[in-house]
């Protein structure tokens, strides 16, 4: 009788440890799924505030307001309520950093008197001189100067600029009409760094010119209003002189972004004049670069 009891005890305390067990086991499940679903909202706003801060950022020389707007665009895409989030764009305009909070809701911790908990993420963005382009450099060089953005600078001279027989261009990936003429009209496919040495490139080449002035003057779009594509931005080298005889190497001093106000006849030559604008391209950064007003994105977080 004894012995039954016994075992029967020792049967009720095998099941009151399995139930305790069992409860355990579902509570680390559950934990384990609530903490998983935690962790991928907290990846998910990340990855949205990354992508609004790259995209505010290229607006960052266009004024504080255009970058805020960006910024609340793409959070809005990417299912981001603006309650979520905190929005402060450096007073140099050079950064923009966005900080978001979110309330995730628990489904099995709940049991443990735990509803919901917090995650957070941040994400900030700075634009800089850029040292290097890569892609898109239309083959027209000005010497490197003190100016003021809106100023009218003249990219090619039609009848040249006296340092026989440059007008202005140079060789960008190879010479002749026909890489002119693509770079011209496409931009230079390679990179080009602060630094590199490039050939100018000789004679008028006057077919290319009025083909270019063709297409540029269909583009009705105005230095005061103009799209971030427009094909009349165009991005140019900044080099240490065009002082050479014919064909010779200058040296990329920086970069700028110009804004092409019109290309027409003079004396039977073409003439190409520009305005200087400030622009974020794709190009790789230094902060300590002489500050030409052709920016690159990076992300500081």
């Amino acid at each position: 009788m004894f012995k039954k009891l016994f075992i029967d005890s020792e049967k009720g305390n095998v099941s009151i440890l399995m139930a305790l067990m069992m409860v355990a086991i579902l509570g680390f499940s559950g934990l384990t799924i609530d903490i998983g679903v935690a962790y991928a909202e907290r990846t998910k706003l990340s990855n949205a505030l990354d992508s609004a801060v790259l995209a505010a950022a290229q607006d960052l020389t266009e004024g504080s307001m255009t970058a805020r707007t960006t910024a609340e665009s793409y959070l809005t895409q990417n299912d981001v309520p603006l309650d979520e989030v905190s929005i402060e764009v450096g007073a140099d305009l050079k950064s923009i950093e966005i900080k978001g909070n979110r309330n995730v809701e628990h489904y099995f911790m709940k049991v443990l008197g735990v509803d919901s908990s917090n995650v957070s993420a941040s994400s900030k963005a700075i634009i800089a001189p850029i040292k290097s382009v890569n892609g898109g450099i239309r083959p027209f060089a000005v010497e490197d100067f003190e100016y003021t953005y809106g100023d009218l600078v003249t990219l090619k001279q039609g009848a040249g600029d006296s340092y026989n027989g440059n007008f202005g261009v140079v060789a960008l990936g190879g010479t002749g009409n026909s890489v002119y003429e693509y770079n011209a009209f496409f931009g230079y496919d390679g990179e080009l760094k602060v630094g590199d040495e490039i050939p100018t490139e000789t004679g008028n080449m006057a077919g290319v010119a009025n083909q270019l002035k063709t297409y540029i003057n269909s583009i009705y779009e105005s230095f005061d209003s103009h799209s971030r594509k427009s094909d009349r931005l165009w991005t140019i080298p900044l080099v240490d002189t065009l002082e050479v005889g014919g064909r010779g190497y200058i040296t990329v001093t920086g970069f700028a972004q110009v804004f092409v106000e019109n290309v027409y006849n003079q004396s039977g030559k073409i003439n190409i004049n520009a305005r200087f604008v400030k622009f974020v391209v794709n190009g790789a950064i230094d902060p300590e670069a002489e500050d030409n007003g052709v920016y690159g994105v990076k992300l500081v977080n």
